[in-house]
């Protein structure tokens, strides 16, 4: 999931005004003011998605990350982009990359459903348990100033987070 690490660096990086070193992906966020909230995370997304293998499930991560965390906002403004926006927006997008990982792995898996609502709820569950395990190993490592941590920070406690989580996971099965 090195992909999926390096582009979160490089969402966090954006978020928080993290400088961008050589050769990382940068948006300019005052640039995508006063667009529709939809919009902007669109163009942030895109922008920060390379085109490799992972690209498709990054920025679905990354859209539905930044729609949990702006909910309600309409038009984007970068000044509510606050240290909590940003937590959410970690936490949210690691455990989303997690979970189209694992729903990727587990192929026909959900097949094995007897009903169509069983593969949801099983999905929805799924979903869940994985934000739980993330949040409460991410959490506590971004309270606190989080605009303090650079990008290839964010990388390794997103790294650490995924490691923490997979055992975690372990455990369920």
């Amino acid at each position: 999931m090195g992909s999926v690490t390096q582009a979160g660096g490089g969402l966090f990086g954006i978020l928080s005004g993290a400088p961008a070193g050589p050769g990382e992906l940068t948006v300019d966020l005052g640039g995508l003011a006063g667009l529709p909230c939809e919009l902007a995370i669109s163009e942030i997304a895109q922008a920060l998605t390379s085109e490799d293998g992972d690209s498709d499930k990054i920025r679905a991560a990354m859209n539905h990350a930044l729609v949990e965390a702006l909910d309600g906002v309409e038009t984007f403004d970068p000044d509510r982009i606050t240290d909590d926006v940003i937590v959410d927006t970690m936490i949210g997008y690691l455990s989303e990359s997690i979970f189209l990982q694992m729903v990727m792995d587990s192929g026909r898996a959900w097949n094995k459903a007897d009903t169509p609502a069983q593969a949801m709820r099983a999905e929805t569950e799924l979903r869940e348990l994985i934000k739980v395990i993330v949040d409460k190993h991410m959490a506590p490592k971004l309270a606190g100033n989080v605009r303090t941590f650079t990008r290839q920070q964010m990388v390794q406690i997103e790294r650490q987070a995924i490691i923490d989580s997979w055992k975690e996971w372990e455990l369920y099965q």
